[in-house]
């Protein structure tokens, strides 16, 4: 999946005389665009952190990290907070949960604010907690989404 970002100024797309800001946001990559081939001895980070996982040691180490991280790379209460805060990666908690990674990276992003009650058990089972902590988490991954949503 391709990003493509366009942050610029447009006379078309005035409403009245001058220029106009627009923003143009886009997770689909035009057929015209391939992916830039990767430099000699570099490799996936997903490849590499999949390696790691695979080191029982190195698994430990990077799920301390994660529960010390917690707090900096998530808000208080998210549903990634509580992930992290248990020492999981994103897939970690897919097999645990049997919820698609796909389905998670929404939640946690805010983008599904309504899952399943399924979900929620599954999700409030692997985590550890309860339906209503679950609920709040959601609640707050959503509260975070609509913020960002709002400074763009």
């Amino acid at each position: 999946m391709h990003m493509t970002m366009f942050l610029g100024e447009t006379a078309a797309c005035t409403a009245s005389a001058g220029s106009t800001s627009i923003f143009v946001i886009s997770n689909q990559a035009s057929d015209a665009t391939a992916a830039a081939p990767m430099r000699p001895g570099w490799r996936e980070v997903r490849d590499v952190l999949q390696e790691r996982e695979a080191d029982p040691a190195r698994r430990q180490q990077l799920a301390n990290a994660r529960k010390r991280l917690a707090h900096v790379l998530s808000e208080r209460g998210s549903v990634t907070f509580l992930r992290l805060e248990m020492g999981l990666s994103r897939r970690a908690l897919a097999a645990l949960s049997s919820i698609p990674e796909a389905e998670l990276s929404r939640l946690e992003g805010g983008a599904e604010t309504d899952p399943r009650l399924s979900v929620c058990c599954r999700l409030a089972q692997a985590l550890d907690r309860s339906l209503a902590e679950i609920a709040a988490a959601i609640e707050v991954s959503g509260r975070n989404s609509r913020d960002l949503m709002r400074t763009w």
